[in-house]
């Protein structure tokens, strides 16, 4: 394996971890991991990934972009499938009525979560 693909690898599982809003500790907490040192020493480059912490950590992160660099694609619930099928059959107008709904759900709930 070329030290340039480890180091992707590396670069690749921090953005995981960070993007999922995880600390190192919490990553190789969640991991089994006995503390984060080996989980710093992936990300910094020092170690190889090895498969079993990834497998352990494939609920969490995605895995095939940490390897691969490309995101599997999440399935759609049959409930968003739905909404989005039902809104191809709104009025323009209905549709407009609908985005600033959501939006306002949405803007409503951020505004919950930060109180």
């Amino acid at each position: 394996m070329s030290t340039d693909l480890v180091e992707k690898i590396s670069e690749r599982f921090r953005e995981e971890i960070t993007s999922h809003g995880m600390s190192l500790a919490e990553a190789a907490r969640i991991a089994g991991e006995p503390g984060p040192q080996r989980i710093k020493d992936i990300v910094s480059g020092k170690q190889r990934c090895p498969s079993d912490l990834l497998a352990r950590l494939a609920e969490t992160v995605d895995v095939l972009y940490v390897l691969t660099g490309v995101r599997k694609e999440k399935p759609v619930p049959r409930r968003v499938d739905a909404l989005i099928d039902n809104y191809e059959h709104l009025s323009e107008e209905d549709k407009r009525a609908l985005e600033r709904l959501a939006f306002s759900l949405a803007k409503q709930k951020v505004m919950e979560g930060a109180a």
